[in-house]
């Protein structure tokens, strides 16, 4: 029998107007009142402590906060789940905890088999849950996920329950070296004297380290999904401009794109200072946990692709509102030209007129050429002239 600690990130329609919390007790608070209705639902305050008190507290923004820690009965009750719960955070995540008993031998173990496992308990019970708090009407500073600017508002990305990822992590047991669970582990990423951390599964060295592994694998777990969802979210957005660009005719308003950017680029950059808010607060071990986290999973380089994504996708919007501009330009141009054009035609109807009511017997000059003329012809010729002189200045038009 063994013992694994699951950590899977799941998409949960929970936001909040970070402007309008004012701590986590309120976001709490409310979450509770919104699960009240469900009897098999427990709603718990995060346990974690939270400011500068001691090395056991860690000093994270409240966006790397979870709001509450959230127990379903149902979950739980699963004959090989010994223990599960939902970390609800900020900007539509949770994380998933389960500790998910195995009847198997190191060497029998079915990682995929595990994953399977997990996914379906999320979309069994969890999913259900997910779908009653999109449909219920939020009170603020809880976000109506239906109005999400951020992220997908759809009813079945938030709440389908299917897991991001699945990983694993196994405690090391006494009468066994870590070099025993290699073959497992596959590949070690990183490694302290806490914790061997691999790709998809992670070795705790030491069970009295569960605590400060555990929070950090959390807030991690977290953080990558994070990262990992603006970072699709910037390439759809990235393929949308470019489809705007091959087929006007099939996209949203460029101002409706670049109204939303704008919100996300400084979401974005609201989320970069939180990054580096939380990784100043973390104390004790959990310091050292969180840089061997960063350095395994690549969070530097991630930010800086988000950076670059961000700055493509910008200046994508931006040529297509340049091209936008430069259209109606010269638009309002050849308009202008046009009317100006029309000066032409009036001067020949007034030489038309003037023609026929001055005597000029004594002269030969203009008026001639323009008797010699039928006013019809003379003005048909003009109007020829002024669509000629429109159509190629809205050609040549820069």
């Amino acid at each position: 029998m063994l013992d694994f600690e699951i950590y899977a990130p799941i998409s949960v329609p929970v936001s909040w107007q970070s402007e309008r919390v004012v701590d986590n007790d309120q976001r709490y608070r409310l979450l509770k009142k919104r699960l009240a209705e469900f009897a098999s639902v427990t709603v718990s305050e995060n346990p974690w402590p939270m400011g500068y008190g001691s090395l056991e507290h860690d000093n994270f923004p409240l966006i790397y906060q979870p709001s509450a820690v959230v127990t379903i009965a149902g979950l739980s009750a699963e004959p090989d789940v010994r223990e599960a719960c939902l970390y609800v955070y900020d900007n539509c995540l949770a994380v998933l905890h389960v500790r998910l008993s195995v009847v198997a031998d190191l060497a029998e173990i079915d990682d995929l088999e595990i994953t399977q496992r997990i996914e379906a308990l999320s979309q069994q019970h969890v999913s259900p849950l997910l779908r009653a708090l999109y449909r219920a009407k939020p009170e603020a500073p809880l976000i109506d996920p239906r109005a999400y600017r951020f992220f997908d508002s759809d009813e079945d990305a938030l709440c389908h329950g299917k897991p991001h990822w699945v990983a694993r992590m196994l405690s090391c047991a006494e009468a066994l070296s870590p070099e025993h669970y290699l073959p497992w582990l596959q590949s070690v990423d990183e490694q302290s004297e806490y914790l061997l951390l691999g790709s998809g599964n992670s070795l705790l060295t030491d069970a009295a380290y569960f605590s400060d592994v555990h929070r950090i694998m959390v807030v991690a777990q977290f953080h990558a999904a994070l990262m990992g969802r603006i970072e699709e979210m910037l390439k759809e957005n990235l393929r949308r401009y470019n489809s705007n660009y091959y087929d006007n005719g099939n996209s949203a308003p460029l101002s409706t794109f670049f109204e939303h950017q704008q919100y996300r680029n400084d979401h974005i950059e609201y989320i970069n200072i939180q990054v580096s808010a939380a990784m100043a607060g973390v104390q004790g071990r959990r310091r050292e946990l969180l840089q061997q986290f960063s350095a395994a999973w690549g969070f530097d380089a991630q930010r800086e692709r988000l950076s670059q994504l961000t700055t493509l996708a910008q200046a994508r919007l931006d040529r297509l509102l340049q091209n936008k501009l430069r259209q109606q330009n010269r638009s309002i141009q050849t308009l202008l030209a046009f009317l100006g054009s029309l000066g032409l035609v009036s001067l020949i109807v007034d030489l038309i007129a003037v023609g026929g009511e001055v005597s000029h017997d004594e002269t030969v000059g203009l008026l001639d050429l323009i008797q010699a003329v039928s006013a019809e012809h003379l003005l048909g010729f003009t109007v020829i002239v002024v669509l000629f002189l429109t159509l190629y200045f809205y050609r040549n038009h820069e």
